[in-house]
């Protein structure tokens, strides 16, 4: 098998390991940061610039040749890039649930995902990783957690007018 196939084959792995990593952290708990600091999923605004920040936390685990090879280095890097992989699909998946939810409604899946596929071409360019920790055994990282963010001046509103723009379709 060639590198490139390889690598693909380890990322399909990651991201299949790292969203059921995610669906049950997020059926756990509510979201922090990775040290345990303050709660960080969902919106916030910085008043003085207007600049929204939208932060969730998102889980992976590392890849089998790296976990194989006892590689701590290795293990660190490819999770943390699974982990990053799965973030922006999550972030925005989650920003529309909960406008949708602040403005009492509910979307189809049709229309969700129009609003989603919007959002994605047009408002969010890419995800920025806040903080990343170990989340295995005896503090490895055969699985990590990591904080991510997107933000940008008024972006809450943005995202409000795609999702209100995705339900008069």
């Amino acid at each position: 098998m060639n590198f490139k196939k390889l690598m693909k084959l380890m990322i399909l792995v990651n991201l299949v390991a790292g969203f059921l990593i995610v669906s049950f952290i997020g059926s756990c708990s509510s979201v922090d940061t990775v040290s345990g600091g303050v709660e960080l999923e969902g919106w916030k605004t910085d008043l003085n610039t207007r600049v929204d920040t939208f932060f969730i936390k998102s889980g992976a685990r590392a890849s089998d040749t790296a976990i194989e090879k006892d590689d701590q280095r290795m293990m660190q890097a490819t999770c943390v890039e699974g982990a990053k992989l799965l973030a922006l699909d999550i972030l925005i998946r989650k920003m529309v649930g909960e406008t949708v939810e602040a403005q009492s409604g509910m979307l189809d899946g049709q229309t969700t995902n129009f609003a989603i596929t919007s959002i994605r071409s047009g408002q969010i360019s890419g995800v920025q990783q806040k903080e990343c920790g170990p989340s295995g055994p005896s503090g490895s990282w055969i699985n990590c957690e990591c904080v991510h963010y997107v933000s940008g001046v008024n972006l809450k509103k943005k995202i409000q007018m795609e999702v209100t723009k995705a339900s008069q379709k």
